[in-house]
């Protein structure tokens, strides 16, 4: 969702909007961050890099537990916060070296994952790794009563610029771009009323009454 700048209509999003959505997606994980944290060498990494790095939430816990040199990319410069750490790019096109790459709900907005990553590959330093502490799976996702709502929402996405089946592929991708994966999982969340600004932006119109709705997140962690 952090490459999403505008909505189905064109209507440029709130960035106050887009930072309450990130920090309601930050607290839900919170376990699945601790679990993946214990797996990383966080000591021993002299430097990390995260690409779409949003409003700098995986940065804050990040920087608190490593002594690591941490740069954040996000192409949206008006959620990114302040401070040496944070740039305002596209992390695409521009990959620094690193001996740690880490995302959350990035892959969606990359229209290559499989180039991309040999391409970061080539970055990462000898036994470098890559962390993706989550990516939605949106074709798995759950919508009870449908009624259609998913297709449109699938649509919504895709209409806005995100790729809906990347998140279920990102074992494969990984894998032939030459990545050992280490680690790795699924996170379902409880059936609920999804968030409401999350589905202004990608629907053209709410439908009544709300449905509940569960989401897959995918994780894990590759070694070069």
């Amino acid at each position: 969702m952090k490459k999403t700048a505008r909505s189905p209509a064109g209507i440029q999003s709130d960035p106050a909007a887009l930072a309450r959505i990130y920090a309601r997606q930050f607290c839900e994980l919170a376990a699945t961050r601790r679990h993946i944290f214990s797996r990383l060498p966080l000591r021993r990494v002299g430097t990390i890099f995260e690409p779409g790095c949003g409003t700098g939430l995986l940065a804050g816990e990040l920087t608190a537990i490593s002594d690591a040199r941490y740069t954040g990319m996000d192409s949206d410069s008006r959620i990114l916060p302040a401070g040496d750490m944070f740039i305002a790019g596209d992390a695409v096109r521009s990959l620094p070296g690193a001996d740690l790459y880490v995302t959350s709900f990035f892959f969606a907005g990359v229209a290559n994952p499989l180039s991309w990553l040999r391409r970061v590959r080539r970055k990462l330093s000898p036994g470098g790794l890559f962390a993706v502490f989550a990516e939605y799976d949106y074709a798995a996702t759950k919508i009870h009563p449908d009624h259609g709502i998913k297709e449109k929402l699938l649509s919504g996405l895709r209409e806005a610029g995100l790729n809906t089946a990347h998140g279920g592929k990102l074992d494969r991708f990984f894998r032939y771009a030459g990545f050992e994966k280490i680690d790795g999982g699924i996170v379902r969340t409880t059936s609920r009323v999804p968030d409401i600004e999350f589905l202004t932006m990608y629907l053209e119109e709410l439908p009544g009454p709300l449905p509940q709705v569960e989401w897959r997140i995918v994780w894990g962690i590759w070694r070069k």
